[in-house]
């Protein structure tokens, strides 16, 4: 009986592990990777077991692992943009997939007005993505200088005035006298781009701009809305386009993740000068004889030859007599770093997803005792309240210090003017290298000018610190009426604190005793907005998307100046410690829009696609007056309806918009009063209605039927991809009008106004863009793909003020005071105005009086803007190695260079060398005095001292350049490193 019993025990036990094993043999795990066509791993691809809700997705390295059950069965990889794949499994354990291009699925989901995501196939109009990685691998202090030469249409410069300082950016030409900007949306809310201090005839310097506020590790992607019909909905501010910034979330990763961002630039200051190395300090061909002639000749270079002699410099100390142009510029610059340092985490799950970021940047500038610190943190939120209720949250804070802002454009203070024009032979280690001052405190004067800073008194000595707190939140709510119908509300507040403190120190050669200016801002946004939003199939083939809104705009600017010279006790730079105070300024702006809007999308089987949108905006800039400016476009995918041989995709468009430029200032329609100045210790009230130049204020003559311009735009486009998207085409063309521009009369100074704003202006944009992307070489484990992108715009000033040609722009003055940029109808904006040669009528030879160059007739040498601008892009990547490098060109624009000119006037340029060696030089042309040829001769100081004052256009150049922009090498190292550490991959970069 036992020995049945234990029989039975060992079948039964037999029957199970038969049973154990087929089952195990049925069920078991299948692991592999994704990659797509050019080898690189994809993340987030969906891999399902067919006909089970058994699924998962790949991890940051295209990589999977699911668990299946039996030989017959199918697995299935989908991805947005790639054609579905189904795999049986059989009896393999490890699959390797590529995922193909699906030429079906080639567009891509773009970020359009008022943050709404639409497929690029129905967009009617130009819109350029630029992904977030692009802004990082080759970083700038300010994040749109990135962008510079990718996106066709857009022109960015930068501004040389440091870390952090602020950037042109326009798009598609000037479209008003005024200038042109585009506006910045984040997140779909728009955000202050004010350049804050600007350098102008007499000197300043440069405090950046809102956009460079923005942490680049924090952007996830960068949308282009060039035209009128794709900025349309954003109103008046979107005129000169919109360039949309969507930044990173936790629903971009799968669970908890932890990021670091690590950055480290090298900045060298590169001497580009061309000046002479054979005569040196002194004046009409003679060294300076004692420290007075020195100190006389203290800005000029027309000395004797260079011979290496010992020469008695300002301070009564004998130096050699030798070139120091080289050396001077090495030794008084430093190479500049700017470190950085980024940390996120996040997490996301079915109920939301958040993202938390903490940034440090430190940067140390190539001047010496200047640099900047910035922090930023950036929380974004994104939580399901309910089934169809959802919150979103972005919040960020922005911390900046700059020390020591660098003074542009005139030399009082400016430590870049002082090294730059410094004589020949004159050693920096005759300035008081890390001080620039006497043992009094005084600065080391080298010059009888004494507006020419030493410049190490100008780094160590002068203050132009900044700081910046600033605060841009947005809170969503959205509500899930029904499957097709949807509530949005929104509100956003961007607000700044702002402090410029400003000291000419005590000791200063121009003004002894001191001085000091402290300016306070405060800058209030706010945005409430709602949207209803509507997508319904009404038919098979027809889907109709439709939304309308509306926004409250209210914004307001306060600005507080104290200033005042003379400080009580020497050095000590405080507001009680100045003896001399002035009236304290002081600026309240205030300004709202209501808006309302609609867009509606009609869809034909996604063939066919046409939308039309429309804003009204009611301004209290112009006393409530409102305005209503329609836009229609249409795209229709073509390659649906025909098979074309080696067409993957092609699409046509085509739209017409309106709209409006932005009121600029309030207070220009009626007559309007703030304090200005003192009596007694009382504030006075004066008439404060503008200055007449659109920025400020000053005394305009009132215009109660001012509006903003009128722009109209005509877009038509292509969008051609061939070779399974392996060669694509972008094709724009456009025709903009801007009509009733606002421009600045000047009034007659008895009526009591020096000018008068009227709506008289028009201008003229028209051009082509073109993209064209390839991948020449696709393998699997290399490929090579490039990018070009060209624009050309052709940009006319088509009328001014009656009976008046040209104007010059706010700001348009060289400090030379010979030179200028000015609006000329019938002509590209922003011409380059300079003085020719005078010349005779009959022989049209240069006219001499005492031997030098007489002035003649000012005229316009092109414009400072560049007709065609454009980039090539190219990148290489094999296994986990990648390179790239950017090259961005500029053709025809022109420049007139106050620096050449001055080193004319001081002896530093080498065209003044012809005729030093006699010390005399006779031009070639026409005495005016007698009408004969000149014989009449001239001293070469004389004579190109003549050239620098009377003939300006001699400094007008060509601003053409093909720049190697960046270059970037990186390597990913492998994801077997980190199979078994918490890290999924790690990537270096130079």
């Amino acid at each position: 009986m036992q020995i049945k019993l234990y029989r039975s025990f060992l079948l039964t036990a037999a029957l199970i592990c038969c049973l154990t094993a087929a089952a195990l043999a049925q069920s078991r795990i299948v692991t592999g990777t994704v990659k797509d066509p050019n080898g690189t791993a994809l993340p987030g691809v969906t891999v399902l077991v067919k006909g089970t809700a058994n699924g998962t997705s790949t991890d940051g390295d295209g990589k999977y692992s699911i668990e299946v059950n039996g030989n017959d069965a199918i697995i299935v990889f989908s991805f947005i943009g790639f054609a579905s794949l189904e795999a049986p499994v059989g009896n393999q354990t490890t699959i390797a997939i590529t995922l193909k291009e699906d030429t079906t699925q080639l567009q891509e989901v773009v970020v359009t007005a008022l943050g709404v995501e639409r497929d690029s196939k129905a967009i009617g109009y130009a819109v350029t993505k630029v992904d977030g990685g692009a802004l990082t691998q080759a970083r700038e202090t300010n994040v749109i200088n990135s962008l510079e030469g990718r996106v066709a249409g857009v022109n960015i410069s930068g501004t040389p005035g440091g870390a952090g300082s602020s950037s042109s950016i326009v798009i598609r030409g000037m479209t008003s006298v005024n200038g042109s900007t585009p506006l910045f949306v984040i997140n779909g809310v728009p955000m202050d781009n004010t350049t804050r201090g600007m350098a102008g005839q007499y000197g300043g310097a440069d405090y950046g701009d809102g956009i460079a506020n923005l942490n680049p590790d924090d952007i996830k992607e960068v949308t282009v809305l060039k035209g009128a019909a794709a900025s349309a909905l954003y109103g008046s501010r979107a005129a000169g386009g919109v360039i949309v910034i969507t930044t990173k979330s936790g629903k971009d990763r799968k669970g908890f993740g932890v990021e670091y961002n690590t950055n480290l630039v090298v900045d060298q200051a590169i001497n580009y000068k061309d000046f002479q190395t054979q005569y040196g300090q002194g004046s009409l061909g003679a060294k300076p004889t004692d420290a007075n002639s020195a100190y006389q000749s203290g800005q000029s270079s027309w000395g004797a030859p260079l011979d290496g002699s010992s020469v008695v410099n300002y301070d009564g100390v004998s130096r050699p007599y030798t070139s120091q142009v080289k050396s001077n510029f090495k030794n008084f610059y430093k190479a500049g770093t700017t470190f950085t340092n980024t940390i996120s985490i996040g997490n996301s799950n079915e109920n939301g997803s958040y993202r938390f970021s903490a940034s440090d940047l430190n940067n140390k500038g190539i001047i010496p005792n200047s640099g900047l610190s910035k922090q930023t943190f950036n929380l974004n939120i994104n939580y399901k309240i309910l089934s169809k209720l959802t919150f979103d949250l972005v919040s960020n804070y922005i911390k900046d210090s700059y020390l020591n802002r660098p003074g542009l454009s005139d030399s009082p203070g400016n430590a870049n003017a002082g090294i730059l024009f410094l004589p020949t032979s004159l050693s920096t280690s005759a300035l008081v290298p890390g001080s620039g001052s006497l043992p009094n405190g005084n600065e080391a004067n080298f010059s009888s000018n004494t507006y020419a800073t030493n410049p190490y008194f100008a780094a160590y000595k002068f203050i132009n610190n900044t700081t910046r707190d600033r605060y841009i939140n947005v809170a969503t709510l959205r509500y899930s009426i029904t499957d097709w119908l949807t509530l949005q509300g929104r509100f956003a507040n961007d607000t700044y604190f702002d402090r410029y403190f400003n000291v000419t120190p005590s000791g200063t050669a121009y003004l002894n005793t001191g001085g000091l200016v402290q300016t306070d801002v405060k800058g209030v946004e706010q945005n409430a907005d709602f949207l209803l939003t509507a997508n319904k199939k009404v038919t098979n083939d027809i889907t109709i998307t439709a939304s309308a809104g509306g926004n409250l705009r209210k914004a307001s600017y306060e600005n507080t100046v104290f200033s005042g010279n003379n400080f009580a006790i020497p050095f000590l730079y405080t507001e009680p410690n100045i003896v001399a105070k002035n009236p304290q300024g002081y600026l309240n702006q205030k300004k709202e829009v209501q808006s309302w809007y609609y867009t509606a999308e009609f869809n034909y089987r996604n063939i066919l696609f046409v939308n039309t949108t429309g804003r009204q905006d009611k301004f209290s800039v112009l006393d409530g007056k409102s305005l209503f400016y329609p836009a229609v476009s249409t795209s229709l995918v073509f390659s649906e309806l025909a098979s074309i041989p080696k067409m993957s995709y092609g699409k046509i468009r085509a739209s017409y918009s309106t709209s409006t430029g932005d009121p600029g200032s309030p207070y220009q329609t009626g007559l309007y009063y703030s304090i200005a100045g003192s009596n007694n210790g009382h504030p006075i009230g004066s008439i404060n209605n503008g200055n007449g130049t659109g920025y400020g204020f000053g005394n305009l003559l009132p215009n109660s039927n001012l509006k903003p311009y009128n722009l109209t735009e005509l877009e038509l486009g292509v969008d051609l991809r061939f070779f399974e998207n392996r060669l694509a085409l972008d094709a724009t063309y456009y025709n903009r009008q801007t009509t009733k521009d606002i421009v600045y009369a000047q009034t007659s100074g008895t009526s009591g106004f020096n000018s008068a704003a009227l709506n008289l202006g028009s201008m003229e944009n028209k051009g082509v863009e073109l993209m064209l992307r390839g991948t020449p070489i696709k393998t699997s484990n290399f490929a090579w793909n490039i990018s070009l992108n060209y624009t050309h715009n052709a940009n006319t000033v088509k009328a001014l003020i009656p009976g008046q040609t040209d104007i010059t722009v706010p700001g348009g003055i060289s400090r030379t005071q010979n030179a200028f940029i000015n609006m000329e109808v019938g002509k590209q904006a922003a011409q380059v105005m300079a003085f020719d040669y005078a010349r005779d009528p009959a022989t049209n030879q240069i006219l001499y009086q005492n031997g030098v160059p007489m002035q003649g007739a000012l005229k316009a040498y092109g414009s400072g803007y560049h007709p065609n601008i454009g980039g090539v892009l190219n990148e290489f990547n094999y296994k986990g190695f990648n390179f790239g490098f950017l090259i961005d060109y500029k053709f025809g624009g022109h420049i007139f260079s106050a620096t050449n000119s001055y080193a004319y006037l001081f002896g530093l340029h080498k065209n003044t060398l012809p005729g030093r060696s006699s010390e005399s030089i006779t031009g070639v042309g026409i005495d005016q005095a007698t009408g004969a040829t000149n014989t009449v001769s001239a001293t070469p100081q004389a004579y190109y001292g003549g050239i620098q004052s009377n003939v300006s256009s001699t400094f007008v150049y060509d601003a053409s350049f093909v720049k190697l922009r960046q270059v970037i090498f990186g390597y990913r190292l492998p994801s077997e490193w980190f199979a078994k550490t918490p890290i999924k991959g790690a990537t270096f970069s130079w």
